[in-house]
């Protein structure tokens, strides 16, 4: 996956949207990018299990929990067969469980916070649906990015996987070795 960091494409990108900072990162890929895809739920995962099965090519699933904190909508299992079916991270307004185990799958995750309850099953939710929280609005088929600085929206794709950064390393990043002498 192409690198970038959401810093850069705000200075160059001015019809973006930029969510409000109450998320937590999880998973191992701190940078993550793609189509979105919205779910709306309720302390029930159902939906979530069912999208997550799907095949996709680097879509992000955005979950509106509503922000509530009574039970997870995600957890290992669900993370692990999402990473291994393309998805390259999710968005969630409310609660995962198993970070630890997450924070070792290879996909990228920020959500409100843990919670070890699993969500009920009643099979209830809705797909598609244009979701409103973080002061921003998240619409199925936009474009959202996600680092360890924030989360951005754009209608259009703001990079493309062609673009590769000099050596392969992140922007702005030098290293300096020091040689300590000794009192010899």
């Amino acid at each position: 996956m192409t690198r970038f960091t959401t810093a850069d494409l705000c200075d160059d990108n001015a019809n973006i949207q930029i969510a409000k900072p109450i998320f937590k990162l999880f998973g191992e890929n701190k940078n993550f990018y793609g189509r979105i895809r919205t779910v709306s739920v309720l302390d029930d995962n159902s939906y979530v299990k069912k999208l997550v099965e799907e095949k996709v090519d680097g879509d992000v699933m955005v979950v509106d929990g509503k922000g509530s904190t009574k039970c997870a909508l995600l957890g290992d299992n669900l993370a692990r067969i999402a990473c291994n079916n393309g998805w390259s991270g999710f968005i969630i307004n409310g609660c995962i469980r198993d970070s630890e185990i997450i924070n070792r799958i290879g996909i990228g995750i920020k959500a409100i916070s843990t919670m070890p309850i699993k969500s009920e099953k009643k099979d209830v939710g809705e797909y598609g649906k244009p979701l409103d929280f973080a002061d921003v609005i998240f619409t199925d088929g936009d474009y959202v990015y996600s680092d360890p600085d924030g989360i951005i929206i754009s209608k259009s794709q703001l990079i493309n996987e062609t673009d590769t950064p000099l050596n392969n390393s992140l922007p702005y990043i030098h290293v300096t070795y020091v040689k300590k002498m000794s009192d010899e």
